[in-house]
């Protein structure tokens, strides 16, 4: 993929640069099951000259193709204006369209504002040694950043939530399951547990509201998924000493993940005590949300973009889901993301993008160059 976005950009007068993420970086923050052996590379194109940067990122990364395709995934079909394959709308048709912007830019009176692109890998497992190696260790910090996720044309991501995935341990005594009362059955113990994180926990997060805008109205409350992952070693014929279930906890805006974690020991403990059960809260992943600030210079501008561009008027809302976009915000740089693609295709199986909206957005971005380029016109 690499080797491709910069053979088209440099044939455009882009100039174009690309950075291996560090072997041993890799491996110390990838577990095995991400294929921390494998090379990662980031591309870095730029156009213009001058102080301020504006950067278009992208990741090249996706999930697996699954099953029921209708077209072979990874082999791009186009039908009545759509690009059908895994990735299209997440996000290899946002890229294209931050790789025609460069383009076209490339082509015409240099822009008074430095315009990068930054091609990244494995946001769809977090990010740490994509936009994360990239911000905290390569040390990027543009100005502004605009990430070619789909949220639509119409529509600008200016945050996302935060998460806290967890498994919760429940122990007991194991023993022969033909002399069930020599032990104590973890299993029986967890049911109770995780009826009372779905009775008293779960309503409790309903009342809480988020006072922005999200895609998705029910997103605006924190919600809480259990067991999509379980811990449940052994065999058929003993007594489990030891069971467990994931927690899936999602933030709105307004909270951060630090509390969250302290939120859900509290709970753990008190439950626990209650039941008489000895348990405990393994974290394994939390992010805060992030917010830009709805009125802030770079969402005033892409919004006078979209409207004078494709004579929409945008939403502006919060993102369901977790984006490379906290990395900027942790070093507190503008950015929202925006780019084509069908709002809740993404990770489907037919996934597809309008090639329309591809042309579209580049144009927009094009637009939104010159205009925090005051200096140059197009």
């Amino acid at each position: 993929m690499v080797d491709y976005y910069r053979e088209v950009l440099s044939s455009h007068g882009v100039h174009v640069t690309v950075h291996r993420v560090d072997d041993d970086y890799v491996r110390k923050h990838l577990p095995r099951e991400y294929n921390p052996d494998k090379p990662r590379y980031i591309l870095l194109a730029r156009v213009g000259s001058g102080e301020r940067v504006l950067q278009f990122n992208g990741h090249y990364d996706v999930v697996a193709a699954g099953e029921g395709w209708e077209t072979p995934p990874f082999q791009p079909v186009v039908k009545d204006g759509l690009v059908y394959g895994r990735g299209a709308t997440d996000m290899k048709g946002g890229i294209a369209s931050v790789v025609g912007a460069l383009a076209y830019v490339a082509s015409g009176k240099e822009p008074e504002i430095v315009v990068e692109a930054a091609l990244v890998p494995d946001e769809e497992i977090g990010g740490l040694t994509g936009t994360g190696y990239l911000v905290n260790v390569l040390g990027s910090r543009p100005d502004w950043v605009v990430i070619a996720e789909p949220s639509g044309i119409d529509n600008i991501y200016i945050g996302h939530r935060g998460g806290v995935w967890a498994m919760v341990k429940v122990y007991g005594v194991q023993a022969h399951g033909s002399t069930p009362w020599l032990g104590d059955n973890a299993f029986e113990k967890m049911v109770y547990l995780a009826k009372l994180f779905i009775e008293e926990y779960k309503p409790s997060l309903a009342q809480r509201r988020s006072r922005f805008e999200y895609e998705m109205p029910e997103a605006s409350n924190p919600t809480l998924t259990l067991g999509g992952k379980l811990v449940a070693p052994g065999s058929i014929n003993i007594v489990p000493g030891i069971v467990g279930f994931s927690v899936d906890r999602r933030l709105i805006v307004e909270e951060r993940a630090d509390e969250v974690v302290e939120e859900l020991r509290r709970f753990l403990e008190n439950a626990s005590a209650r039941l008489g059960v000895r348990a405990e809260l393994e974290v394994m992943e939390k992010s805060d949300p992030a917010l830009t600030d709805p009125g802030s210079h770079l969402v005033r501008v892409l919004e006078d973009s979209i409207t004078g561009t494709l004579n929409l008027k945008p939403r502006k809302t919060i993102c369901v889901g977790g984006l490379d976009l906290r990395y900027y915000a942790a070093k507190n740089i503008q950015a929202v993301a925006y780019g084509p693609g069908e709002v809740g295709m993404a990770h489907k199986v037919n996934e597809y993008v309008k090639l329309a909206d591809i042309v579209k957005v580049a144009e927009t971005y094009v637009d939104l160059v010159y205009r925090l380029s005051p200096g140059t016109s197009r």
